[in-house]
């Protein structure tokens, strides 16, 4: 084995550690439980914010998103702080973030100067959208590691024999 493989063979092992995902799970599920949690009580805010990217969304839609979403958050979040349904809500928080990604990066690009609405209503602060952009790209990691990565032992979907059991990284 040469050195190459020797490298990425530790960074396999490093990434299927029962440790590193429980970190994953934890960091991932604490934003999003904290961002939704932030927001609960105040969808009008989050409505305005999501009126902000000019996206051009029927108000049905920013209404019925800017009530639902703060608890969609909530719950994902308190699913990856659990290990309860750990793959689904893993795969969940992907899609979300990849959404919120891809309006974040448009907002970004028009040259938007607005408040993200990430974590709530910032009293009419902006926001560096290209930040927010790549703080979601941290965010899609850490879920596709939770997606892709064994369960590991410390989450409640190992304690009830759920999904795919922890097991060696083998090359």
């Amino acid at each position: 084995m040469d050195k190459g493989q020797k490298r990425f063979s530790a960074v396999g092992k490093l990434l299927s550690s029962p440790y590193a995902t429980l970190v994953s799970r934890l960091v991932l599920g604490g934003v999003f439980l904290f961002a939704g949690a932030a927001k609960i009580f105040d969808p009008g805010s989050l409505a305005a914010s999501i009126r902000t990217y000019e996206l051009g969304l029927p108000e049905w839609f920013v209404s019925a998103s800017a009530h639902a979403l703060p608890y969609l958050e909530v719950l994902l979040g308190l699913y990856l702080l659990a290990g309860l349904f750990t793959r689904t809500s893993a795969w969940a928080t992907n899609a979300l973030t990849t959404v919120f990604f891809l309006a974040l990066l448009q907002g970004a690009a028009r040259g938007l100067e607005i408040d993200c609405g990430c974590f709530g209503s910032s009293a009419g602060e902006t926001s560096n959208l290209w930040l927010a952009a790549a703080r979601d790209v941290g965010l899609l990691i850490l879920g596709l590691h939770i997606a892709l990565a064994p369960l590991g032992r410390f989450s409640v979907d190992a304690l009830l024999g759920r999904g795919r059991p922890e097991a060696p990284y083998r090359p």
